[in-house]
């Protein structure tokens, strides 16, 4: 399989479409990188996922299309009542989705990707309840699990603040344990400026989501997205600093509004914007 290229910039490849369409779209931005997100039954289970992967990979070599990770989301997940339904902190679908989880690794080992990112949910923060403790040894066997395919759990950012994060982290202990950094969920859920995720936690950072956000306005409890370096992540500044520190992985873009003509030019400005801060970092 193709590997990411080196701060390679691309987009999440969803499967709500074909992915003859996405990676057409793909190439039209002059791109060759995707992170692919939440794949279906359709590829992961029986005789019909064997066929579809197989095809999928096939397409890839022609293409010279590479991904470096898999995006693992959950059916009946609403946004709106994230604390009850988001990721694999929920106890009532904790077993359920650990075991889709696996299956995604699995899959995700046969196309060749290391990377399981995942919006892990709002963390249980009481060490004391048997809610966190059953976490925490659910979430060190999932992580051994990843360990043994050769993987890493790289946690996606935004509902999860710092501390409570690194204490999680500290306590499933396990070495393959990452951060999927996206500073604008950061803002969007009103947590930690990302600065300081990138201070704290900069050697453990394995792929970047190319996304800007602001705070919730007063008495709103979410923020809202914007383009690319027009929000409060300080995006230009962040990238220089991950640069500094080291960071050479992928460069993800990510925009969610939906798909048309405003999309497709907020991507080619992320574009743009991400090529001029890797020129500049590089010439230096």
């Amino acid at each position: 399989m193709w590997k990411t290229d080196e701060l390679g910039i691309g987009v999440m490849v969803r499967f709500g479409v074909p992915p003859e369409e996405s990676f057409r779209r793909l190439h039209s931005f002059g791109l060759r990188n995707c992170q692919f997100a939440g794949v279906p039954d359709s590829y992961l289970y029986g005789e019909e996922g064997r066929r579809n992967t197989l095809e999928l990979k096939k397409r890839m070599e022609r293409e010279k299309i590479a991904s470096c990770s898999v995006f693992c989301s959950f059916p009946d997940q609403d946004w709106k009542r994230g604390r009850e339904t988001v990721g694999l902190t929920p106890p009532a679908s904790r077993a359920e989705r650990i075991a889709r989880a696996c299956r995604t690794a699995d899959w995700a080992k046969e196309m060749e990707i290391e990377q399981i990112a995942i919006h892990v949910g709002y963390l249980p923060e009481d060490p004391e309840s048997g809610n966190y403790k059953s976490f925490i040894r659910t979430m060190r066997a999932f992580t051994q699990f990843l360990e043994a395919n050769g993987q890493c759990l790289a946690y996606e950012t935004g509902q999860e603040p710092l501390d409570l994060l690194i204490r999680i982290m500290t306590e499933i202990g396990t070495a393959n344990q990452r951060i999927n950094f996206d500073p604008a969920n950061l803002l969007y859920y009103n947590n930690n400026d990302p600065m300081e995720f990138v201070e704290a936690l900069s050697d453990r950072i394995v792929h970047i989501h190319c996304k800007d956000a602001v705070r919730p306005q007063p008495g709103c409890e979410f923020g809202h997205e914007t383009r690319l370096g027009e929000g409060g992540t300080n995006f230009r500044e962040l990238f220089r600093r991950l640069y500094a520190k080291g960071y050479r992985g992928p460069l993800t873009i990510e925009r969610e509004i939906g798909a048309g003509e405003e999309l497709d030019r907020d991507i080619r400005h992320a574009i743009r914007l991400l090529e001029e801060l890797k020129n500049e970092c590089r010439s230096r």
